[in-house]
């Protein structure tokens, strides 16, 4: 009974709320920049090609068995063990990098306008160490509790929204010129499809099921498209596709009096803390079980606390967020060839180990 409760409803929630982590602070304001009408089609578009890769990933993962990344690459040999993992730690990284970053500037606008940046990272990283160390059967028990009390929070807020909403601005709604494909645009907002690849590190602590994961895709794939309408619905296009924080202020300009607190922002960037939190603790868990399994005689003891400050010191290296945004412009094709790579990599290498091809690897 508790493996089919798992099965169908922790891992779910998880693939949720760790998508809810990325797109909800970063994703509108990049689809945004696709395009200046018909943004639901670059949105499926993105959501199109996460499926594929996803098929790849978790068929790969379900011939394999109860094998991680590094249990599946490390046989290779060095060189190609770490051509494919030394990517893979370096971007998990990067998500977790990200997040906090993000988030905490985010904190400063909702919350503490006038804490120094320092001082946020370090409270945050501090938290992320904390909840990496309670292990993934914790973490992944803290997502089903934090979906179940924050993901009403979010969509109270996005619906707060509809207050000012004038569906005027949904107009023209195709674009039937296809222009974010010609110029390749649609391929920046793609990171927030990043989630996915956390599920390779699953299969040694929970079977994962592929049903309930592409079930799950369906209302990823609607927050996907509404979360950028929101700002479209409140203030236009050309109005939103200007702004740094479009959902956040947004949500911002919603006034319901007889709310616990004056701004519903309150509501959304709470939730977005829990859900941050609990995908860069995941990313920090999965990092350092990674680099231990590629160097068995360093501890993940060491090494945790050794990646949370590399997550502090790079994080707190990015000094605004025009950097922070150049960032998730620029890492494009690094972000392509872990996408692309690790899923097929994955499932060639779960075709041989299904086949009996374990123990002589890929010569």
């Amino acid at each position: 009974m508790i493996y089919r409760l798992n099965a169908i409803v922790t891992i779910p929630l998880f693939v949720f709320v760790t998508h809810c982590s990325i797109i909800f602070l970063l994703f509108p304001k990049a689809m945004l920049r696709t395009t200046m009408h018909g943004h639901w089609e670059p949105s499926l578009l993105n959501m199109l090609i996460e499926l594929i890769l996803l098929l790849f990933l978790l068929r790969g993962i379900s011939k394999a068995g109860e094998m991680d990344y590094a249990d599946l690459f490390l046989p290779l040999g060095r060189f190609a063990s770490s051509l494919l993992l030394l990517p893979l730690i370096l971007y998990l990284l990067l998500i977790g990098i990200m997040g906090t970053r993000g988030f905490v500037e985010l904190m400063q606008i909702v919350f503490v306008i006038r804490s120094p940046l320092y001082a946020l990272l370090l409270f945050l990283c501090f938290i992320t160490y904390v909840g990496s160390s309670i292990g993934p059967r914790g973490i992944l028990r803290a997502s089903t509790l934090l979906s179940l009390l924050y993901l009403p929070a979010i969509f109270f807020a996005l619906l707060g929204c509809m207050k000012n909403s004038r569906l005027q601005n949904l107009f023209p709604i195709m674009n039937t010129s296809f222009d974010f494909m010609q110029q390749g645009k649609f391929l920046v907002p793609l990171f927030s499809i990043c989630p996915f690849l956390l599920l390779g590190m699953l299969p040694p602590v929970i079977k994962v099921k592929i049903k309930p994961i592409l079930l799950t895709m369906v209302p990823i794939t609607i927050v996907y498209v509404a979360i950028v309408y929101v700002p479209i619905l409140v203030y236009g296009v050309n109005a939103a596709s200007l702004m740094n924080y479009p959902l956040v202020t947004s949500i911002d300009s919603v006034n319901i009096t007889w709310t616990l607190f004056n701004r519903i922002a309150i509501f959304y960037a709470v939730a977005l803390l829990a859900f941050v939190m609990l995908t860069t603790s995941f990313v920090l868990w999965s990092s350092a079980v990674l680099v231990r399994k590629m160097v068995p005689a360093w501890k993940e003891s060491y090494i945790r606390p050794f990646l949370c400050l590399f997550i502090f010191v790079v994080a707190i290296w990015i000094p605004n967020w025009n950097t922070y945004v150049d960032i998730y412009t620029r890492d494009i094709w690094f972000r392509l060839f872990v996408f692309v790579v690790i899923p097929i990599a994955v499932y060639i290498r779960g075709g041989y180990v299904q086949r009996g091809g374990k123990k002589e690897g890929i010569r």
